[in-house]
């Protein structure tokens, strides 16, 4: 039996041994877990639904624009997974899956509440995303050091396709003050790159995590 049919079969039975975990078990063994992409997969599949409702239903109240709400349902299920601080004796409903639900809304009420307080702050300067490119421990400005940020980040944008590039740069943009892109922006780079507006939000997380990834390249060496 070849390597790559002895691969898929095992593929297959892991796939199919979390597909059958109960839904406690699942988010147990994703806080547990640190090789955890299947795992993460099958619950975003199991609980998105219900997250989006929640979000756009808080989104409808406070008036707030479509794509904050979908931003933040992505945001909700990375911090689960990010800090994996989970335990069931958080749990106080005897039905587990409402529980989790219940669990899934706090962060994502925590989030919208987030965004609420930054909105209202003056002139709020949030980070770019090349700003985690590392300096050299220093109290005053190193004129070639920030040349060297500047020419790697760059580097790194120029690594992206040009939709890509485009999104990260209006995005870039409206981040000086604002952490989500408004509705009317996305409806112009929809319109612009001749795609649908949720493909703009999925191109926009794929370019970050790219220049997330470069940039720890860049760091570890």
């Amino acid at each position: 039996m070849s390597r790559l049919r002895v691969a898929l079969i095992i593929t297959v039975a892991t796939l199919t041994n979390i597909a059958n975990l109960q839904d406690m078990e699942l988010l147990e063994r994703l806080c547990s877990s640190d090789d955890d992409d299947l795992l993460y997969n099958q619950f975003v599949n199991r609980f998105l639904p219900d997250v989006e409702k929640e979000c756009s239903r808080i989104c409808n109240r406070r008036k707030l624009d479509s794509h904050v709400g979908k931003q933040i349902v992505h945001e909700t299920f990375e911090r689960v997974r990010k800090y994996k601080s989970f335990t069931k004796d958080q749990i106080k409903l005897a039905n587990e899956r409402k529980a989790i639900i219940v669990y899934l809304n706090r962060i994502s009420l925590s989030l919208f509440n987030d965004f609420y307080n930054s909105e209202h702050k003056k002139e709020i300067v949030h980070k770019t995303y090349f700003d985690d490119i590392i300096s050299p421990d220093s109290h005053t400005i190193d004129v070639k050091d920030l040349k060297k940020k500047k020419d790697l980040a760059v580097l790194i944008f120029k690594k992206l396709n040009k939709k890509e590039q485009a999104i990260l740069l209006a995005d870039i943009e409206h981040k000086r003050h604002q952490k989500y892109l408004p509705d009317n922006v996305l409806d112009n780079l929809a319109k612009d790159l001749n795609i649908k507006r949720d493909t703009v939000r999925k191109i926009r997380e794929r370019a970050i995590q790219k220049i997330k990834q470069a940039i720890d390249e860049i760091n570890e060496n």
